[in-house]
């Protein structure tokens, strides 16, 4: 209903204009923002830009503006000019009972997109995690991992036909040097799959650095499984599908689940890759000398893009723009990456600009780290995303031990485990991608005012409200007379949920959900303690409130892949 509210605003003010013979500018040139609460709901600042058609001072156009707005069927209470906006005002009254109503019949359904799929939606296909099959996936693949879920949630849910995909590097030096040390050193069984695999790498790994011979049987290796070796194929197959137990482990514990693994291999043992260097041969752009590569510099990309080595095995880049090829024929695409990937996205689009291949959207977030901790995944130091929810889920039990010591141990668990794999990823995926993150325990796990378990404690409060209600007050019909202040600022918090979902999937930012859904918490907690709800004279009202609430933050938390907790 905010953006009912909102288009209602923006028809309001071009009727105005066409009335005054002003050519109406198109709907992203009017730009409302959120005042501050005396000045309205929404307030535009179009009257500044009309200052210089009009040749009037912003104040009067708006004063003028104002006398001529029709409201009437329109859930705008009044408008106001102030310094040159134009202020409008919701009507809370009259939306109150809608809005519940609407959040009533729809439930988990309340806040759901439908996509127009003419106008703006091919299948997407999200490309999220991809950590190479050697060891576990470390805290910079958690941010990736969340960001992509969260994001391919969201999509899902504004309406969007979404598949995720995990692509595997098993073509690379890291799984080589794996397949290397199997063949000298045991896996230990009674290790996680990853961690397993991760000892291999690093024993093997010092061993090729240290000594010429073994780098060449390693390059070998890769030579031989390019090249279909059918018996090294059983290798490093073996070798990446052990791995990828472990790390697959891991997701589905943070609740991150992938529609389909796609090979790196695939796309050299169909040709596809060879496809791709003869598409090129034919450009400009392609160069050789002992090696074949692209000349971007007409793209403003200095370095060489290397296709083929001298001894004719591929780089990963060229499987990669394979990869894509194949990608964009079943759907627009979206690949999450981190910041060191910066080059290797602005060569893969310049590539697929010459192959006349839409390139890929690119969600580049920035570095993420523990106070004090350096990663190095050749060295095995690093700290890995088991690590990380296990120490989250330690610190959560620790604060319902405190907070609940009279309960049973497993309910305790049970509360810790959700509670600690939520603060992970809502403490990841709050803050914008082009930010870096220093993850800080006391913000994740902050019960009062900022991190997830606020937002899931205010869910397990609403719950806890509904659970008094003795009279059956949620199958009610209600009035609505005067509103409160904090009233109407949960009234507007819900309305704004559809809308926020909508913005969140159409700008690719995960962030802005989460962010929404804090906010909400906060004004639900400040309602909560300044208007009674049980026993009030509005108790009807107020726990048809509650429930709306307590639906849209479900919703909230669902989408963003952190459990609701009825009790905490």
């Amino acid at each position: 209903m905010f953006e009912e509210f909102e288009e209602q605003a923006l028809t309001a003010l071009k009727k105005v204009m066409k009335l005054k013979e002003i050519e109406p500018p198109g709907a992203s040139d009017i730009k409302f923002e959120e005042p501050i609460e005396e000045y309205g709901d929404i307030s535009t600042p179009v009257c500044f830009d009309l200052a210089r058609v009009l040749k009037m001072s912003p104040r009067e156009i708006a004063e003028d503006f104002v006398k001529k707005i029709d409201i009437k069927g329109t859930y705008i209470k009044e408008v106001r000019p102030k310094n040159g906006y134009i202020n409008f005002y919701l009507d809370y009254e009259k939306i109150a009972p809608k809005l519940i109503k609407k959040v009533k019949d729809m439930k988990d359904e309340y806040g759901r997109g439908r996509i127009d799929r003419n106008k703006e939606n091919r299948d997407i296909i999200i490309e999220h995690t991809s950590a190479n099959p050697d060891g576990p996936i470390h805290i910079g693949h958690a941010r990736n991992a969340i960001i992509g879920d969260t994001l391919s949630r969201i999509m899902r849910f504004a309406g969007y036909n979404i598949e995720t995909q995990f692509y595997i590097n098993d073509m690379g030096r890291q799984l080589a040097v794996v397949v290397w040390g199997l063949s000298r050193s045991k896996l230990e069984r009674t290790k996680k799959n990853d961690l397993a695999i991760l000892d291999i790498y690093i024993r093997a790994n010092k061993m090729v650095e240290e000594n010429t011979r073994y780098q060449n049987e390693v390059s070998e290796l890769m030579r031989k499984y390019e090249s279909g070796d059918r018996e090294v194929i059983k290798q490093f197959e073996y070798a990446a599908n052990y791995c990828l137990e472990g790390i697959r482990e891991t997701l589905e514990r943070a609740g991150i689940h992938h529609d389909r693994f796609v090979w790196e291999s695939t796309f050299v043992r169909d040709s596809s890759v060879k496809k791709v260097v003869e598409r090129l041969k034919g450009t400009r752009y392609l160069k050789e000398n002992e090696v074949i590569y692209l000349d971007l510099r007409e793209f403003g990309i200095k370095k060489e893009l290397i296709l083929m080595r001298k001894d004719g095995t591929y780089l990963y880049t060229t499987r990669d723009i394979a990869y894509h090829i194949w990608k964009s024929e079943r759907g627009d695409v979206i690949d999450v990456l981190g910041a060191d990937h910066k080059l290797v996205a602005q060569q893969l689009s310049a590539t697929l600009k010459i192959l006349g291949v839409k390139e890929p959207e690119f969600i580049i977030y920035e570095f993420i780290s523990l106070p004090g901790k350096s990663m190095s995944t050749r060295k095995g130091v690093f700290i890995s995303m088991d690590e990380l929810i296990e120490e989250s889920i330690k610190r959560a039990y620790m604060e319902v031990e405190k907070r609940r010591p009279d309960d049973g141990v497993k309910f305790k668990k049970d509360i810790a485990e959700n509670v600690g794999i939520g603060a992970v990823r809502f403490n990841i995926v709050r803050t914008s991608h082009e930010k870096p993150i220093t993850f800080r325990w006391e913000d994740a796990l902050d019960f009062e005012s900022q991190g997830s378990p606020f937002i899931q404690y205010a869910y397990a409060r609403a719950c806890r409200i509904l659970e008094k209600d003795k009279k059956g007050s949620l199958h009610e019909d209600f009035a609505v007379s005067k509103l409160t202040s904090h009233e109407k600022r949960l009234i507007k918090a819900i309305s704004k949920f559809p809308y926020v979902v909508k913005n969140s999937a159409r700008s690719r930012r995960p962030s802005l959900l989460a962010n929404y859904v804090i906010e909400l918490a906060n004004i639900f907690h400040r309602f909560y303690m300044y208007d009674r709800v049980l026993n009030s004279e509005t108790e009807v009202f107020r726990l048809n409130l509650v429930y709306a609430t307590k639906v849209t933050l479900e919703n909230s938390l669902n989408i963003l892949g952190i459990k609701p907790l009825e009790k905490m």
